[in-house]
């Protein structure tokens, strides 16, 4: 049914400084099929978060308001939510760094909306089971 359909949405949490990005992103991702929520700055990212852990992070890595090291960093702290990295660098090195950090796909530009919409798909298809939300604390 719709509600259920409605209630199944994936929640994606974009989080860039660039408007054009942003305002392109959420149209896209939208139509796609998704509810998006935007973040600019560290702190709306964890309050975010706190909201209830998204399904899955796309992180541009050209912010001027955070370190998108750290905050890849955070994110993997509290939580396994998938992260998607948009990347600025063509070289290997800049991609290896965030997935080592923690990122599970490193885009580069320019950007395939084609292929982020199959990486995320593909992301959200692995990572239904419910221990991808927010970590327990111990």
């Amino acid at each position: 049914t719709g509600l259920e359909n409605r209630l199944n949405v994936k929640r994606i949490l974009l989080v860039t400084d660039d408007f054009v990005l942003t305002e392109e992103l959420t149209f896209f991702l939208r139509h796609s099929g998704f509810q998006v929520a935007t973040a600019v700055e560290s702190r709306e990212v964890i309050a975010e978060m706190d909201r209830g852990s998204p399904d899955l992070i796309v992180l541009h890595e050209n912010n001027h308001k955070l370190n998108g090291d750290d905050l890849c960093i955070r994110m993997r702290e509290l939580s396994d939510v998938p992260i998607i990295v948009l990347g600025q660098e063509q070289e290997e090195a800049a991609g290896v760094e965030f997935l080592e950090m923690g990122a599970d796909v490193y885009l580069t530009s320019p950007l395939s909306l084609r292929e982020l919409l199959a990486r995320v798909r593909s992301l959200l298809r692995h990572t239904q089971a419910p221990s991808r939300n927010m970590k327990e604390n111990s």
